[in-house]
């Protein structure tokens, strides 16, 4: 699974983790968003309001390209 967060003029990121299974519980879906909007706001020092989510994609693999990081 994938999801890009941002925050205003600040680089975005793309976050990724193995999924558990093919279709994932919508509540571990929930989770990698949360961990993902958490891990970016530390990492920008934004409060975790001011993080933007991006489409989150499920069956992805590993992002190839651009600022990505594994939760």
């Amino acid at each position: 699974m994938t999801q890009k967060m941002s925050s205003g003029v600040k680089p975005a990121v793309t976050y990724y983790r193995k999924q558990s299974q093919p279709h994932v519980p919508h509540t571990e879906s929930e989770a990698f968003t949360e961990a993902a909007v958490n891990a970016y706001a530390a990492l920008n020092a934004v409060s975790a309001g001011d993080v933007e989510k991006g489409a989150y994609k499920s069956g992805q693999g590993a992002p190839t390209g651009g600022n990505t990081q594994l939760i």
